[in-house]
């Protein structure tokens, strides 16, 4: 399992756009987002300053891609996993799947084991080739032996479902708590939902809750925000309704914005809580405050509902 890095991607990329004055240059330095960029923060601060009205077309990506396919043309294996990556995200240029996919086959061809991954995710998709659960498994499996944790997590699921394989489940839970293990914290809201349906395995509601707390451990705000309505409403088997409404409110202080209008509509409605119209709208005017539009159309509703003889008859 050798170690992914993109250092000597980042360095051309950032080398060739550091003083572009075009925005969409550092938009597709973002999206690319090569494994350890060191300029995101720089990158960001280019694109909060700089004019919105301006043509925002990039002007030197095209430079790095130029560096890059010279890189992928002498053999390198990082430089072909990317090149596959530039056209399968249509990075300052025209989204070209079928480039793509002959990219990444010479990307595995050199091993790179990120291009069997994204291929095989092409494969279980459907995405620019013909659907092929069996194939994508293989790609996938091999992904993961190379050491792409996410791909790990998908081979974990596909075992639990027999989706491209013979199922296994306990293959298939071992593989997701490894790839948690390893740092792709998603894994864990995968373990938990696997627990809570008790589908393919044992339901059992204390592993599902474990799971997300685990999940919360890591600083996932989304996972906060879930698992705190779960334990507010009551939805998945256990309630407390103190830390429920804390995760939520963590979850708020950590910028997810859909944790405002949550835990509003928990007051507008009485879910587990007491019905109180007051905190439900506190609620909406601070995710107003802190810009989610979601919560300027829900106290807009509730307000009309509140006063109906304002609402305009059309």
């Amino acid at each position: 399992m050798v170690p992914i890095n993109d250092s000597e991607i980042d360095r051309i990329i950032w080398e060739e756009i550091h003083d572009s004055p075009s925005k969409g240059d550092f938009v597709c330095y973002m999206l690319h987002a090569p494994v350890g960029a060191k300029h995101t923060n720089e990158a960001n601060r280019h694109i909060s300053e700089i004019d919105n009205t301006l043509d925002n077309t990039p002007v030197n990506y095209f430079k790095a891609i130029n560096r890059i396919q010279a890189l992928a043309e002498s053999g390198d294996a990082t430089a072909l996993f990317h090149m596959g990556k530039i056209h399968a995200l249509g990075l300052a240029s025209k989204q070209d799947l079928a480039s793509a996919i002959r990219w990444y086959e010479k990307a595995m061809e050199a091993g790179e084991p990120r291009a069997f991954a994204n291929l095989g995710w092409f494969y279980q998709s459907g995405y620019g080739v013909r659907e092929n659960k069996k194939k994508a498994f293989e790609l996938l499996s091999q992904g993961a032996d190379g050491g792409v944790i996410s791909a790990r997590a998908a081979v974990g699921m596909m075992l639990l479902t027999g989706e491209g394989c013979i199922a296994d489940a306990e293959k298939g839970i071992a593989m997701l708590e490894d790839a948690f293990n390893q740092g792709y914290i998603n894994a864990g809201n995968h373990l938990a939902d696997i627990y809570f349906a008790g589908t393919h395995i044992a339901r059992d509601i204390e592993k599902g809750h474990n799971w997300l707390f685990k999940v919360v451990e890591q600083g996932d705000e989304r996972t906060m925000a879930v698992l705190g309505h779960y334990l507010v409403a009551g939805t998945h088997g256990k309630v407390d309704r103190e830390k429920g409404l804390a995760l939520l409110k963590d979850a708020a202080d950590h910028g997810f914005m859909p944790a405002y209008l949550w835990m509003a509509s928990l007051y507008k409605n009485g879910t587990g809580v007491e019905y109180d119209r007051k905190k439900a709208r506190d609620w909406y005017e601070k995710g107003i405050l802190a810009g989610s539009k979601e919560c300027v159309e829900a106290l807009a509703r509730m307000l009309a509902e509140d006063n109906p003889e304002n609402q305009t008859l059309h």
